[in-house]
């Protein structure tokens, strides 16, 4: 195993390995470039033929993370590349802890191999986040029938008394992107975690890394940035970014469903919302997931 700090000049390899082994709707290079930050260090583990996985290190407390399900390898061997770093970052590093989100099943698995004695203890996980999946053959665009009324009414209210045109959001200023990103963090609740930095990053280095950025004018104002990319190994879309002003009722609704109808257009089989709580759970329930998935967040320590 080679501990990498210069993450930056290692591009072709963690490329190479998402390629080869990207699961997750997180695994990006650019997105994860775009997480680091002054004081959140990305950090590369190389374990040879194209496996690796993605952390950072949180240098003031010294605590590690992993990058969400960012351990790039064969499904079977997840488990015992996790337990390498783990023992690099505890042991070597001395670190407080490690702190890991992962699917369901591996953390099922790890529970399981922590029960046999050893110098770790895995803690209650601190939060669970929840991923509404979509199926694009069950999307219906024009909205027919009594599932979708609800929706259907608010798509129409809103197009009858708005004048609404879409605009790619690389062709949009950057001051106006950062204006109504700044109005959407002021709107954030007090327990919603943002890292700001990553979207100012997303904006100055317009949306490089993004397969689809999409911006709505309403009367003639730009409103939203919506932004995703496609998951690899997989013919489903990742949609990363939902971001609006919050200048006119049932403009995230109507964001969605155009995301949700070019996507379909362009013939993907899923997309997938993102990960969130139950209160931002609740919205995106309007749009019908075929199913929900769930991650857990929680620390690894030395005992």
């Amino acid at each position: 195993m080679k501990v990498i700090y210069d993450v930056a000049k290692y591009q072709k390899k963690i490329k190479n390995s998402i390629k080869k082994y990207g699961h997750f709707a997180e695994h990006n290079y650019l997105h994860y470039l775009y997480n680091e930050t002054e004081w959140d260090k990305n950090i590369l583990f190389d374990f040879g033929n194209d496996k690796i996985l993605l952390a950072q290190l949180y240098e003031k407390n010294k605590v590690w993370c992993l990058f969400p399900n960012g351990i790039l390898s064969p499904e079977d061997e997840r488990l015992d590349l996790l337990l390498e770093a783990t023992n690099y970052i505890l042991k070597k590093q001395k670190a407080k802890k490690f702190i890991v989100e992962v699917s369901e099943n591996l953390r099922k698995n790890i529970l399981n191999k922590f029960k046999i004695k050893n110098s770790f203890r895995v803690c209650n996980y601190t939060y669970i986040l929840y991923w509404p999946l979509y199926n694009m053959d069950l999307w219906h665009s024009k909205l027919k029938g009594g599932k979708w009324k609800k929706l259907r009414n608010v798509r129409n209210r809103f197009y009858k008394n708005n004048g609404v045109r879409v605009k790619d959001s690389k062709n949009v200023s950057k001051g106006e992107l950062k204006r109504i990103l700044s109005t959407w963090l002021k709107k954030r609740g007090t327990n919603d975690r943002v890292d700001k930095d990553y979207y100012f990053n997303l904006i100055d280095n317009n949306f490089k890394g993004i397969d689809m950025a999409k911006t709505l004018y309403v009367n003639g104002k730009p409103c939203t940035i919506t932004a995703g990319w496609k998951i690899p190994n997989s013919n489903n879309y990742y949609s990363s970014i939902g971001i609006l002003d919050y200048s006119y009722p049932g403009l995230g609704e109507v964001a969605n469903i155009d995301d949700l109808n070019r996507l379909k257009r362009q013939g993907y089989n899923y997309v997938d919302f993102g990960g969130s709580d139950k209160v931002l759970l609740y919205f995106k329930n309007k749009f019908k997931p075929e199913k929900i998935y769930k991650t857990y967040t929680f620390s690894i320590v030395r005992r």
